[in-house]
């Protein structure tokens, strides 16, 4: 029996394995593409790593069976922002055709519980603040679409097949040592990373963005939360850990590191994104109430932790 791991060899999936190996659960891991030499050489002997398409329904249905009955399937694969603008088509087959395979293997396979990621781009512009879960969903890009849809198919499987499904609606995921093909919010990750590496960064944003973001720990902990809690009443929660203001974080990361080197080169594209987000604040109350998460990162907390990680 394993926790079956779908986009296992992401910044998050890798992060979520490493997790459930220091607290001796048995994990199956399967991606697309392979994590990287380092990940694998540390899950060596502790958890088994699968690649392949999560649009392979019968892959996936092979995977689900052989991790067993028991443990629930953490679903992570995806295509990111940029990704999904850039082909509509190949984010439907990944995000939505790829998340029906995933429930129709958990059904069919002790109908076990499944924890999906999802993301406030859900959520539409212009809302009042802070933003909570019952606020109106009418996404604004194809990855929330595609991320709404695959919510809506979850719940449809608790209403007519009595599902365990669970959701978590991410803040931008930041960390150290992220690479992100297709995010908007690397510049999260890269104002404190390069200058603890010593690496001039000219930040594609403009100064005065802010931007909701979760850290990588933050993350982690609240997928094990919600893998394990015996119940998940409203089955839906926002998961953020602050926002990230540009000029302060700049302001706080100069005041650690006075050689740091920064310099504005907004890019259009990611403007574009981020831009929308500006005034947005994440309430997660619904999490700490139901399920007893909160938190653990200030954004001047994961600077720090960015940093040191750095600095290794």
């Amino acid at each position: 029996m394993a926790v079956f791991v779908t986009g296992a060899g992401g910044f998050l999936g890798q992060a979520l394995v490493d997790t459930l190996i220091a607290q001796g659960k048995e994990t199956l891991a399967f991606d697309y593409t392979p994590p990287k030499d380092d990940a694998l050489a540390r899950w060596k002997g502790k958890a088994e790593f699968r690649q392949g398409d999560i649009r392979d329904g019968k892959l996936v249905a092979e995977l689900t069976a052989e991790s067993g009955t028991a443990d629930p399937i953490i679903h992570l694969a995806g295509i990111l922002t940029a990704g999904c603008d850039r082909d509509p088509q190949a984010a439907i087959g990944i995000n939505v055709a790829g998340t029906c395979n995933v429930l129709e293997s958990a059904l069919k396979n002790g109908n076990r519980r499944v924890v999906f990621a999802s993301t406030i781009g859900v959520y539409g512009r212009g809302l009042p603040q802070p933003i909570t879960e019952t606020m109106p969903l009418e996404p604004d890009g194809w990855y929330g679409l595609t991320k709404l849809t695959a919510e809506q198919m979850g719940l449809l499987y608790v209403r007519r097949y009595g599902l365990d499904f669970r959701a978590v609606r991410f803040a931008a995921v930041t960390g150290p040592n992220r690479v992100a093909v297709g995010s908007a919010s690397l510049f999260t990750s890269l104002i404190p990373e390069k200058a603890a590496k010593g690496e001039p960064y000219a930040i594609e944003v403009s100064p005065d963005t802010s931007y909701p973001v979760v850290y990588i720990k933050d993350a982690v902990s609240a997928l094990v939360k919600l893998m394990t809690v015996p119940e998940a009443k409203s089955r839906i929660y926002n998961i953020a850990s602050g926002n990230v203001a540009v000029s302060r974080l700049v302001e706080y990361v100069k005041k650690t590191l006075p050689d740091a080197q920064f310099t504005y080169a907004p890019a259009p594209d990611i403007m574009a994104v981020v831009s929308g987000y500006k005034e947005w604040t994440i309430d997660c109350t619904r999490a700490q109430r139901e399920i007893g998460w909160s938190p653990s990162y200030t954004v001047e907390k994961m600077a720090d932790d960015i940093i040191a990680q750095a600095r290794k």
